[in-house]
């Protein structure tokens, strides 16, 4: 089964300079695709494999509004970009904490988990180092096949590369490149609750944005504001807490649909499901195994707390009643069905499970800690859709490799981070096997791109030295004018001013939502090496 959506294809206008592959986005998925090209590149007809990434954000954060203090990443510092792949590389976490003078102070901290604002750090250490590598404030709003001078269609055309067109977020212009594949990386995008319209209220945002949106809404730290923080998973509680705690006056309510909040499974038989090893099981399983075996251990990864988180905001809330302060509570079994808009206040109703009716509750700002969602297709792969296979439930057809099943006559590879999870298991949209998974992919590229050259014995010679990466890294900026979008700049034309609040188009450093990651992962990281020893073969 494939999709029926039609686009028109870019139009080629003879031989253009092409990368080899390009990325959409640039958080830890990409980046440790990143790192791993650059490390141990693919060898294609004797050059190294050829690469940029775009990414939306202006530099490199890895979900900046989330960076509360003390908050703790949810993998130890092992599962880091590389080490799994390399421990002997010069990016892994510990090489990173010997150069900052930091090794022997975290040895004695005695911790598995760092903090999220020094792996942040972290990231952004190894961005810096592969800044050749990205294009940042780029906004990619379409890829589109490139037809050869005979119309291509989905029956008997032939589709040899890729057009990627993004906007520089800066000066508004548009810009196209041209890659032989493309890994797809964006992360997931803020779930709404149905019914809620954050467009209707500026005081209703999505944890995505919360530190900005908090400090923006609400500057004064002794003011009573009223906050409702909705949501059971982690995200939700450390919001919970960082409001309870930086607003000592405010009146803070949690709003679960469950129970309580619930601590994620962290024994260690359970967390062998995060090892890479299982990627290889989960993939071989029927449909039906799957689908068991993701729902049986769901609470290792979604809607769970971190256990120590819970018994901290336990005891503070003890410590309240002990007082006699009631400002803070958290209120089980509601669900939020609607926000309004109550003159500068606002007015959350709220289904009561237990007793089966509508309550009311007023607030000044409502947090929605509701997690992310990964659309089954891809908005950005529209322009694809009829050279792309689909299954009967509307997902893709994905390969071990994480690339998409195509129509034959369809050359460029489409893969896939952080959207396998149905096919390749919890696994997929954390950080746990970002190194392994880079490597599978650097292999896919390679192999590809060698068959590719190997089957077409008049295409032109792919030596350009790494001298030339600069070269074809830069974009191919010959837009038709259109009056509906800025036309491309003639060479020495100084850029218009950018509109204001422009939105859309994808690049955002994700792949990794809070709400997504895998809580407390203390699986040990050698399952796969002990696999692949016992067979012969090595991981890296």
């Amino acid at each position: 089964m494939r999709e029926r959506t039609r686009m028109t294809p870019a139009r080629s206008h003879g031989p253009r300079a092409a990368l080899d592959v390009i990325g959409i986005g640039f958080g830890p998925a990409n980046l440790a695709l990143a790192l791993c090209l650059e490390e141990q590149p693919p060898s294609i007809d004797g050059r190294p494999l050829q690469s940029l990434f775009l990414e939306r954000k202006a530099s490199y954060e890895w979900h900046p509004d989330m960076l509360l203090e003390g908050a703790e990443i949810q993998v130890p510092f092992l599962k880091d970009l590389v080490t799994l792949r390399n421990p002997q590389s010069h990016f892994t976490f510990l090489n990173y904490l010997r150069l900052h003078g930091r090794l022997l102070d975290f040895v004695n901290l005695r911790r598995w988990f760092p903090t999220r604002l020094e792996f942040n750090d972290y990231y952004r250490w190894v961005a810096a180092q592969l800044a050749d590598r990205v294009r940042y404030g780029r906004a990619v709003e379409s890829v589109l096949p490139v037809a050869q001078e005979a119309p291509v269609d989905a029956g008997g055309g032939t589709v040899e590369l890729l057009q990627v067109t993004a906007r520089h977020l800066e000066t508004d212009r548009l810009e196209e490149y041209r890659t032989r594949n493309l890994v797809v990386a964006t992360g997931g995008v803020p779930y709404i609750p149905p019914g809620i319209d954050v467009a209707a209220a500026a005081k209703v945002f999505h944890s995505q944005g919360f530190l900005q949106q908090v400090r923006r809404h609400f500057p004064q730290a002794d003011a009573p504001y009223r906050f409702l923080v909705v949501g059971s998973g982690q995200s939700a509680a450390e919001i919970f807490q960082y409001l309870f705690s930086h607003y000592p006056n405010a009146a803070v309510t949690a709003a679960l649909r469950r129970f309580a909040y619930k601590p994620a499974d962290e024994s260690e038989f359970v967390n062998e499901i995060y090892s890479p090893a299982m990627t290889d099981l989960f993939f071989a399983l029927p449909e039906a195994e799957r689908c068991y075996l993701k729902n049986a251990h769901a609470d290792t990864n979604y809607s769970a707390v971190d256990l120590e988180l819970i018994r901290s905001i336990f005891r503070a809330l003890y410590e309240m009643k002990v007082k006699g302060d009631t400002r803070v509570r958290v209120r089980s079994l509601v669900e939020l069905r609607q926000v309004e808009q109550n003159g500068s206040g606002l007015v959350a109703k709220l289904w009561n499970r237990a007793e089966g009716r509508m309550e009311c509750l007023e607030a000044d700002g409502v947090v929605l800690a509701t997690g992310f969602h990964r659309p089954p297709r891809h908005p950005l792969l529209a322009g694809l859709a009829e050279h792309l296979l689909v299954k009967a439930d509307g997902e893709y057809q994905v390969g071990r490799d994480y690339r998409v099943a195509s129509l034959p006559g369809f050359a460029p590879g489409i893969y896939l981070q952080g959207f396998c999870e149905s096919t390749h298991g919890l696994s997929d949209s954390v950080l746990s096997v970002l190194p392994i998974r880079s490597r599978e992919i650097a292999d896919s590229l390679g192999g590809a791109l060698v068959h590719a050259a190997l089957a077409d014995p008049q295409a032109p010679p792919r030596t350009a030295a790494l001298a030339g990466l600069r070269e074809l890294a830069e974009p191919v900026l010959e837009l038709p004018i259109d009056l509906d979008r800025p036309r491309a700049m003639e060479v020495g034309e100084l850029p218009p001013s950018p509109p204001e609040g422009r939105e859309g188009g994808w690049g955002d450093a994700g792949g990794d939502p809070i709400d997504a990651g895998k809580l407390r992962d203390t699986s040990e990281p050698q399952g796969r090496y002990r696999a692949n020893r016992a067979a012969g073969s090595s991981s890296s």
